[in-house]
């Protein structure tokens, strides 16, 4: 009997983790062109996950007829929760990819050294689209 309600609480903390290990990959339909490390990634489905378990700063993003490695950073929302989901800057009529929210309140951000430069010289600061994960 004692084994039997050990496995029942063993089976019943797995099937409690499972979701947690799900939620490092996402998929999203994304409507539009967008830029990953000066790679054009075409509109479409896409899975986003780590791609090192043990390293959450390499990320990759996997589409039909396109892929993307990219390297992150530890980036905190504190006060504001996030839902899973990908933030894009728009610079024109141009989107690059920001940020990865794959939990409340911790992302990924890129390395963007000219991001700045580029939405400030296109005129269209501070416009953020996020994409929401299914």
């Amino acid at each position: 009997m004692k084994l039997c309600k050990f496995t029942l609480a063993l089976a019943l903390v797995a099937a409690a983790c499972l979701p947690a290990v799900a939620q490092s990959r996402m998929s999203l339909n994304i409507p539009f062109d967008f830029t990953v490390n000066g790679k054009t990634l075409h509109a479409g489905h896409y899975y986003v996950e780590e791609t090192l378990r043990n390293d959450n700063s390499l990320w990759t993003i996997d589409g039909e007829h396109d892929f993307a490695k990219i390297i992150t950073n530890a980036v905190q929302s504190p006060m504001i929760a996030h839902a899973p989901s990908l933030i894009f800057v728009r610079a024109g009529d141009r989107y690059f990819l920001m940020q990865i929210w794959n939990d409340a309140h911790w992302g990924r951000e890129l390395q963007l050294p000219n991001m700045k430069g580029l939405v400030v010289a296109e005129g269209n600061a501070d416009r953020y689209v996020e994409i929401a994960a299914k």
